[in-house]
């Protein structure tokens, strides 16, 4: 079983807001804290994604395994270009997903 934010695997009930109800992105020894988790994009019940919108567009932080940690981010342009990006967790890389332009 994968390693959570908490490093032990096991399920974690945290009260929502708190900061182990975030969603966090690590890169090497540093690791951001998103904040607390807004949308259910997978129509579960539960919130697994947040969004940051500024001048050039916005992105969606999704956790599609439900560890707390960001493993797909989806990007949208404000010329209409968007990319997606999903994290191999095997070697801490981004990889390409998919990309365009919305009509």
């Amino acid at each position: 079983m994968e390693a959570d934010m908490f490093g032990d695997g096991g399920d974690h009930l945290a009260p929502p807001g708190s900061p182990a109800d975030h969603l966090w992105m690590s890169q090497g020894e540093d690791v951001w804290d998103l904040g607390p988790a807004d949308l259910d994009t997978d129509a579960d019940g539960i919130a697994d994604s947040l969004t940051r919108t500024g001048p050039d567009g916005m992105a969606v932080y999704t956790d599609s395994d439900a560890d707390g940690r960001v493993d797909l981010i989806t990007e949208i342009g404000a010329d209409g270009s968007y990319s997606a990006q999903r994290l191999d967790t095997g070697t801490g890389t981004w990889l390409p997903t998919d990309s365009g332009r919305l009509a």
